[in-house]
């Protein structure tokens, strides 16, 4: 490994915290509404590049060790619980977030309560929601949970399963659940079950349809599509593969069922084996048009070695070379425990001599500025190719989960907060651990007053041609209207 180009940690710092840190470029504007997501990306990226396990030596007080300061930790777990839907899930940015009361309203038919904007939280937010509360703990990880609504959460999730198997990643005023049915969902659907313990709480969704429809997704030429009649994808492998393997992570029998799930949702595992490892292809510099044309290259200096010497992946047959499928081949062939057929060093210098941009981060293809996204899954692709082996590690990177795509000791929090959810509750009582007083509640807001009101202004905006939610949708959630007022 000496001869080859090493990772400059220090560059890659830099790039992280200037996003933590300032505001991002203005192309992130239009992505606004998933800017939970880019939160991930930057804070798990800061906890990899100083785990424990990034360092030569542990650290003997990880949490000063970590770029992460207590502080900064103690405010992202704030934040990250403001996002939580008060019916259950998450939602992806802050300007989706109305106040319980506008987000809530009473059904007295089925005599519980409902999602009066029910769209606002999405499966994506919910995942990576949880994954960064586990991220941020700033204890062993057993308290990472704390504030989740578990229950609310896993019946929402119960919700979004189509009779198919599939999950869609929101569920709309009319009860519909939109979004594709791709294996993304079904990964991000089988964390967040393990997460919070779904079969444990009694609020488990059919996991064998699920796989079933998974199965379904191999196509022709062993690769993993929405259906077998669609194009095959690398990042739907490695969806289908996690969600699959985490289904078995949960497997009460797991030790006399060994990867039960994995080969009823994978009709042929070695098919899925041989099409990732033809992901991985010779990577050349393109040839430039015009009067600075580069030379063809000296056909004395070919070879006939098989040994490439800077290989990409891609997604798809006849795509281009791109950072993020390097996780997603390298990721998918870990957890089948294929891992070995990736060539490293030619991946690692297409990763590091292509793509890695002069001010840190990674760039989606050679010659592109750094994004966020890609720059996050090149150090994963990084971590993971370097696997188990001491020797063979990757300097100033932790040591990393490939199911859950962050560092093996965020990973094992995030496990510890699950223990924490299944453990038996200290004190026992009658009452449901996740319910309370309903009427007391109703009464302390003054519910039925509210919503009279809510009501008159409802049927205001419906006299005037508008579309209530879309106006409600305008309030400010930091500082909402006076209903009165507006009412009159």
């Amino acid at each position: 490994m000496t001869s080859e180009p090493p990772l400059d940690t220090a560059r890659h710092i830099r790039y992280w915290q200037r996003c933590f840190r300032s505001l991002l470029p203005h192309h992130y504007v239009s992505n606004d509404s998933i800017r939970l997501t880019l939160g991930f990306f930057i804070v798990a990226a800061l906890d990899l590049l100083s785990s424990p396990s990034s360092y030569s030596e542990p650290p003997r007080d990880p949490l000063k060790a970590s770029l992460i300061t207590p502080d900064d930790r103690k405010r992202l777990r704030a934040w990250v619980l403001s996002l939580q839907h008060p019916q259950g899930g998450f939602c992806g940015s802050p300007h989706h977030v109305l106040p319980e009361k506008y987000a809530t309203e009473w059904d007295p038919i089925n005599n519980v309560e409902s999602a009066r904007d029910p769209a606002n939280a999405n499966i994506a937010a919910t995942y990576f929601a949880l994954l960064l509360l586990g991220i941020v703990a700033d204890d062993d990880g057993s308290s990472a949970f704390e504030g989740v609504h578990r229950i609310k959460t896993l019946r929402w999730l119960k919700k979004l399963q189509r009779d198919d198997g599939s999950f869609g990643e929101i569920i709309d005023e009319d009860g519909y659940v939109g979004g594709g049915r791709d294996m993304r969902y079904c990964y991000l659907a089988a964390t967040i079950r393990w997460a919070l313990g779904g079969p444990e709480a009694g609020e488990d969704f059919d996991v064998d349809v699920l796989a079933a429809h998974i199965r379904r997704g191999q196509t022709f030429d062993g690769g993993v599509a929405e259906s077998s009649t669609h194009e095959s994808h690398a990042g739907y492998a490695y969806c289908a593969v996690a969600a699959l393997s985490l289904l078995d992570h949960a497997n009460p029998n797991a030790a006399t069922e060994p990867n039960r799930y994995l080969h009823a949702g994978i009709p042929s595992v070695s098919s899925l084996v041989h099409f990732l490892a033809c992901r991985q292809f010779d990577y050349l510099d393109p040839i430039i048009d015009g009067e600075n044309a580069e030379s063809p290259p000296d056909l004395s200096t070919l070879t006939l070695s098989d040994t490439p010497i800077t290989a990409g992946f891609n997604g798809r047959l006849n795509k281009a070379a791109d950072t993020c499928y390097t996780w997603w081949v390298c990721g998918a062939l870990t957890m089948l425990g294929e891992g070995r057929v990736v060539d490293r060093s030619p991946a690692r210098k297409f990763i590091l001599e292509k793509v890695q941009h002069l001010i840190g981060g990674f760039a989606k293809h050679p010659g592109g500025p750094p994004d966020v996204y890609h720059a996050y899954l090149g150090l994963a692709a990084l971590a993971t190719m370097a696997g188990e082996d001491v020797a063979g590690k990757e300097e100033g990177l932790g040591k990393f989960d490939p199911r859950l795509c962050i560092s093996r000791e965020a990973s094992e929090r995030v496990a510890r907060a699950r223990e924490a959810l299944l453990a038996p509750p200290e004190d026992e009582s009658d009452d449901e651990d996740w319910g309370y007083d309903t009427e007391k509640i109703k009464q302390e807001l003054n519910w039925d007053e509210m919503q009279d009101k809510i009501k008159r202004l409802e049927d205001k905006w419906k006299a005037e041609g508008k579309v209530p939610m879309l106006e409600m949708d305008k309030w400010n959630p930091y500082d909402p209207p006076n209903i009165d007022d507006l009412a009159a």
